[in-house]
């Protein structure tokens, strides 16, 4: 067999596998590519004074959950409304409680105090009794909401809550009820708080007299939580 019968195939080979190289690491990009498409997205937990309107916060979800978290939220930016200048008070009131409902939740306005008094409402623990709590609520449908709440009232001297003069407050369990109408939640009704009383030091005794503990109960079910952090 003579010489020019043979031909070189190096060159040919090299390029074969350079493109099935390529093929591989094409397809490689597009399965990595894919992959990161389909990881859903981080949720972002968008805190109360990020959504902030007039002073009241706003944006919460549409099930029982957000209405415990909104109510809880309404109920303390009303405990300071009565301090505020009366154009800045119905802001709030308007942003916050449904259209005709002003008289129905006075018991979670703080009273006006006219710079001689100090007040101040923090709600520890939410539930919404024989809810669903993730479950979507249907357009105007009502969520009754109850909080454990700590409220503490003293007298103010150049601005500063004077001790000597007497502090007041204790614990209490504030219902309402909140609709969720226009995409948003709006306050319905507020009863007037009721006190509860302080749990046994002892526990494993009661050391006191006949009580209501069912409240406490409710705050150690598994169902209650505290806002904004569900």
């Amino acid at each position: 067999m003579r010489r020019a019968e043979f031909k070189p195939t190096t060159g040919r080979r090299t390029s074969v596998v350079a493109a099935v190289l390529a093929l591989v690491l094409l397809a490689g990009v597009g399965v990595f590519a894919a992959g990161r498409a389909s990881i859903p997205e981080q949720q972002v937990i968008v805190r109360y004074a990020e959504r902030l309107q007039a002073g009241a916060p706003v944006g919460f979800p549409g099930t029982p959950r957000g209405g415990g978290d909104a109510a809880a939220a309404f109920t303390q930016v009303l405990a300071v409304a009565g301090m505020r200048p009366a154009a800045s008070q119905q802001a709030v009131t308007d942003l916050i409680v449904a259209e005709g409902a002003a008289s129905a939740v006075e018991p979670l306005v703080g009273p006006a105090a006219g710079g001689e008094a100090i007040s101040q409402t923090v709600v520890v623990r939410v539930w919404a009794p024989d809810a669903d709590l993730d479950a979507v609520v249907p357009e105007d449908r009502q969520v009754s909401v109850r909080m454990l709440v700590c409220t503490l009232s003293g007298s103010v001297t150049n601005n500063i809550p004077d001790p000597n003069t007497g502090l007041a407050g204790g614990w209490y369990v504030q219902s309402v009820a909140v609709r969720w109408s226009q995409g948003r939640w709006w306050l319905v009704t507020a009863e007037r708080p009721v006190p509860v009383p302080p749990p046994d030091q002892r526990g494993a005794r009661r050391d006191g007299g006949p009580r209501d503990m069912q409240p406490l109960v409710d705050v150690l079910s598994a169902r209650s939580w505290a806002p904004g952090t569900v």
